[in-house]
């Protein structure tokens, strides 16, 4: 591994949070499409329509209450795999490879479908517009460089930029940081922050996603306390009231957001944050943090160019 998750990173942690339900006592009922690329499946899960839904917590400044209203959407059922990963990208960076004995995984788990990391933002929305090409639909991303659309179909891994591309193409940088997402594709995408959020509470008004209670948590999410340290296989553990799994816990997930303190109720439909900005929004908490620190709620930022062993994604799309 690389490096740790705290390094160059800012976060932004929240300890408290509203009374709930456990989301097992949500009344919901998960509906989802399934794809195939390359062999390896997947399933995206279908979020209702919200109208004025309330995100946030109220005595946090850098995520107060705040309301939201969101189109009916689909999001990942899972953290994007490691063999998905590679189904559409061709490698696999993870950090947690199972080279050696501190990232093998854990007994009786496959390799493969641990969750990808070691990835960056840009090669997050890269994934997102090759996955959506390999499965004959409209990617939602457009990154142009001296006036000329990449075409994601042919770019190569190594050309996208990294920490170490970005002190080489600078020019080629800001024109992945001046991105333009149009979510009316149906293509695949990171998800709003927003839609991230609500998704995680999962019809309930939870602290953590499945459960409000704090010795309920080793059964919905992987944390420093129960993780040995080290990510494991998706759906090993409860999933939330919507069927998503490891929405806390295992690794962080990156979201389309710029990051940037909420100075005003935002209640826009489909509100996809900041127009610029210098850090991205990951959501979600990891296996190295303790328990306080992967509150529904908690918002972190990150450098895009900066990939770390705690950090990977899931992605959304339209219903």
């Amino acid at each position: 591994m690389n490096k740790t998750l705290f390094l160059g990173a800012v976060l932004i942690a929240m300890t408290g949070g509203s009374a709930g339900v456990n989301a097992e006592n949500a009344d919901i009922l998960p509906t989802g499409k399934t794809y195939t690329v390359n062999g390896v499946s997947f399933t995206m899960i279908t979020i209702p329509a919200v109208t004025d839904g309330t995100l946030g917590y109220g005595e946090y400044d850098v995520n107060p209450a705040h309301m939201v209203s969101l189109p009916a959407y689909r999001i990942g059922e899972t953290e994007v795999t490691q063999e998905l990963w590679q189904a559409v990208m061709g490698n696999n960076p993870s950090g947690f490879n199972g080279n050696d004995e501190e990232t093998k995984p854990a007994g009786g788990e496959e390799q493969k479908k641990r969750p990808v990391e070691m990835i960056n933002w840009y090669q997050a929305i890269a994934f997102c517009n090759k996955l959506s090409l390999k499965l004959g639909l409209e990617p939602c991303y457009t990154v142009t460089v001296k006036g000329k659309p990449i075409d994601f179909a042919s770019l190569p891994f190594d050309k996208i930029p990294s920490e170490k591309y970005m002190s080489e193409k600078e020019t080629a940088v800001k024109a992945w940081d001046a991105v333009t997402v149009d979510i009316s594709k149906n293509g695949f995408r990171l998800p709003s922050e927003a839609e991230w959020e609500w998704a995680a509470k999962g019809g309930a008004e939870s602290r953590w996603a499945g459960t409000d209670n704090e010795e309920e948590v080793d059964r919905y999410m992987w944390h420093d306390g129960n993780s040995e340290n080290r990510t494991h296989e998706v759906k090993k553990l409860k999933p939330n009231g919507y069927g998503l799994y490891d929405m806390s816990g295992n690794v962080l997930e990156f979201c389309w957001d710029w990051f940037a303190d909420y100075t005003e109720q935002k209640k826009e439909v489909r509100y996809t944050g900041p127009a610029y900005g210098s850090k991205r929004v990951s959501r979600g908490g990891s296996v190295s943090e303790y328990t306080p620190f992967i509150n529904a709620g908690d918002r972190y930022a990150f450098d895009p160019n900066e990939a770390y062993d705690y950090m990977g994604f899931r992605i959304a799309g339209n219903e």
